[in-house]
């Protein structure tokens, strides 16, 4: 790509684009293409892929989250198109517009506009306090996947913070935090969608904060839980994410969590992105065409390798 498009809820820092390329070694645009091309090869030869043709620009931004690895992004494409098929309660059958609407109303998740100093993108989750009994986990991560979608067509970052608040946590949120789906939430986020997690911040305003923090200790992998960090007011995390990213809501400059939300939900119920998400539905494979006999327990075990995570 040639520049970074307008984007109606995300800005981008001066020279994010060439900053980021930078850091991953493509400060020769012709060695980036290059890559592509490879990687764009790749996929046509591979003969249990069903969809082969990618737009380019998401082709660079899936080599810029492996950090510029072709090998990397190879592996992660195939597990992307493999949990595809394996898991479609996680990446199938979207109705943007219709399925998260009582969501919504249990909990505001939303992208924050600017990028941190660093070019990194910070995504915020609140829960309002209207209805625990609307909270799904399952619908959570749906969101959250179609909200990276939306980033792996717009943005253009070096990976992400994500930060939750436990105010208005209710016992009924609680009993459906099931660490068995945050595992494989993370994993497919983290190894399919290949999205970078720098930090995870929790905002431990809850009396269910030990038990929030217990499940999800459990729930991540031993890399992920070290970037975890618990903050017991605001202003610790105004240590980590400035005031001018953060929401009114959480003692910043920036719109509320309504709004911020509300400006999220229309981005990605645009035409556009759902043509976007229904085309990436298709991303699958065909397990009898793959070269392999063997699948290897890294793309084949998810669905049945959580079974020792447990709720004391």
């Amino acid at each position: 790509m040639e520049k970074l498009n307008p984007c109606p809820i995300l800005e981008f820092n001066d020279n994010q684009l060439l900053n980021v390329r930078k850091s991953f070694g493509y400060d020769d645009i012709h060695r980036l293409k290059q890559d592509v091309d490879h990687l764009q090869d790749w996929i046509n030869q591979q003969p249990h892929f069903k969809l082969k043709e990618f737009d380019r620009d998401f082709l660079e931004r899936y080599l810029i989250y492996c950090k510029g690895s072709i090998e990397r992004a190879k592996q992660r494409f195939d597990k992307l198109c493999t949990y595809t098929n394996q898991m479609p309660e996680f990446l199938r059958n979207f109705d943007i517009r219709n399925e998260f609407i009582g969501l919504n109303r249990a909990i505001r998740t939303c992208i924050l506009p600017k990028p941190t100093a660093d070019n990194y993108r910070v995504i915020v989750s609140t829960v309002t306090g209207e209805d625990g009994e609307l909270f799904d986990l399952m619908e959570y991560y749906r969101y959250l996947i179609v909200l990276g979608e939306y980033m792996m067509h717009n943005d253009y970052c070096h990976g992400y913070e994500l930060v939750g608040v436990s105010t208005n946590v209710s016992m009924a949120i609680v009993k459906k935090m099931n660490p068995i789906i945050i595992h494989k939430a993370v994993t497919m986020i983290t190894d399919a969608l290949g999205q970078r997690m720098k930090k995870i911040h929790l905002i431990s305003d809850s009396k269910f904060f030990e038990t929030i923090l217990m499940i999800f200790k459990q729930a991540l992998t031993a890399k992920l839980a070290k970037r975890l960090i618990v903050h017991n007011s605001l202003e610790s995390l105004h240590e980590h994410i400035t005031r001018e990213h953060l929401p009114k809501d959480l003692g910043g400059d920036e719109k509320t969590m309504k709004e911020l939300a509300e400006m999220d939900f229309k981005a990605i119920s645009s035409d556009e992105h759902i043509a976007a998400v229904k085309r990436m539905e298709t991303a699958t494979t065909d397990e009898s065409l793959r070269p392999c006999a063997k699948f290897n327990e890294d793309y084949s075990g998810t669905p049945g390798s959580f079974k020792t995570l447990c709720v004391d």
